[in-house]
């Protein structure tokens, strides 16, 4: 019997009895953190995101404090504890270069830090260099080198266009640095020529305006078919344009409607007759402001048809610039008895712009009148004579219908005009 208490404890002993279980001061938490750096570029700020915050250790993990550095901000539901495998989102918003740091009570990092750095990528640049804005290119069209410029901060590859009033010209890919494409032989006209400059991200475009001039020459222009008013009409037997006949207190004007010339560059040709009767008053070549115009006869007397703003005519005055050859004289109004031409803005025909006198205009015959406006300098020629040479002060940059006016009062003539030839240039 004395043995028994020996072989108790022995049994105890091999049986594991009296073990002890594992140290729970041996299971540590883990912190880690997907992914453990954020580096991007992005086309828009802020870059939002987000990293997994798990624990990859044996015992419970707590995550206290989520803080940033930089232009950045974290946002989680914290504090929290994990379990092993467990894990948290951290939300996060910003860019630039910054820092996120996680506190736990991970016993190697109680501070982890996952670095940020989120780069806006930069739009590009792109300008027209050439040819630049408001070109007029000389006549006749010949190929256009493109030459511009583009840029991209980045440092990206670029895709570029060229494009002429809105259609693809040519495309590739640049880096930055100049760039050119050819264009053949530009239409005669205005044109805009544009450039853009694309990476992944957005786009820059810049454009000009240029001109392609061309002198448009229109012969024998079919007066037939003109807007008449007045006494004004088409003699199909001669095959000229009667402005009036002599009869008294007669007034006239024609005007082609079918299309406009600038005011302020052209050249016009074309003879005139005026006589047959007691000698009265004049004629004028108008080209009538479209754009203000709401007539297309002006006054009767020394209004010849276009003028008023004056006493002697009740007008009205027709907008734009008229040159009349005047063959009476209107005391007071005049700038003399002879037989005079004088250039008039808006109808003011007792204030014209320059007037020079004239020989005798009634009963010698056809005349022939060459007329070159290109503003501001007015140049009139009346068979083979210069009369007006100079530049003058007023408005031309208005879109005109061309045509004639004529009148006659107590006196009479009659007005005759024939082979109209008018020369419009492509840029004004």
């Amino acid at each position: 019997m004395p043995l028994l208490p020996f072989l108790l404890l022995a049994a105890c002993t091999e049986y594991g009895l009296g073990k002890q279980g594992k140290d729970p001061a041996a299971a540590v938490p883990d912190i880690a953190v997907d992914p453990q750096s954020i580096s991007e570029i992005v086309c828009t700020a802020p870059y939002e995101s987000s990293v997994l915050v798990t624990n990859e250790g044996d015992g419970p993990l707590t995550v206290s404090l989520v803080s940033t550095t930089g232009d950045w901000t974290a946002t989680a539901d914290l504090p929290v504890t994990l379990l092993t495998g467990e894990g948290i989102p951290v939300a996060l918003s910003g860019s630039g270069p910054g820092t996120l740091t996680l506190s736990s009570d991970d016993p190697d990092e109680a501070e982890l830090a996952v670095p940020l750095d989120v780069a806006v990528n930069l739009p590009p640049t792109a300008t027209v260099d050439s040819p630049t804005d408001g070109t007029i290119l000389a006549e006749p069209a010949a190929d256009q080198t493109l030459a511009g410029t583009v840029y991209d901060p980045d440092g990206d590859t670029l895709d570029v266009t060229w494009l002429v009033d809105g259609a693809p010209l040519t495309s590739g890919s640049a880096v930055s640095g100049p760039v050119s494409a050819l264009w053949l032989a530009p239409a005669a006209g205005d044109h805009t020529i544009g450039i853009t400059a694309s990476d992944a991200c957005g786009s820059s475009a810049a454009d000009v305006a240029v001109c392609q001039d061309e002198t448009i020459t229109y012969e024998n222009l079919g007066i037939s078919t003109w807007h008449y008013e007045g006494a004004a009409y088409w003699d199909t037997v001669a095959g000229n344009l009667v402005l009036t006949d002599a009869i008294q207190d007669q007034v006239g004007s024609a005007f082609d409607t079918t299309a406009t010339v600038s005011g302020g560059s052209v050249d016009i040709d074309f003879d005139f007759y005026i006589g047959d009767g007691s000698g009265a008053d004049g004629i004028s070549l108008t080209a009538l402001d479209s754009g203000r115009m709401t007539s297309f006869l002006g006054g009767t007397g020394c209004g010849i048809g276009y003028g008023g703003s004056a006493d002697c005519t009740p007008g009205p005055a027709l907008p734009g610039w008229s040159i009349e050859v005047d063959t009476y004289y209107n005391g007071g109004y005049d700038p003399t008895p002879e037989d005079h031409i004088a250039f008039t803005f808006d109808g003011d025909v007792d204030g014209p712009a320059v007037w020079a006198a004239l020989p005798e205009m009634e009963d010698t015959g056809w005349h022939t009148m060459q007329v070159s406006v290109t503003d501001p300098h007015v140049t009139v020629v009346i068979d083979g004579i210069t009369y007006i040479d100079q530049d003058l002060s007023g408005y031309f940059g208005f879109p005109a219908y061309v045509g004639f006016t004529a009148g006659t009062g107590g006196e009479t003539n009659r007005h005759l005009i024939q082979a109209l030839t008018v020369t419009d240039r492509a840029c004004d």
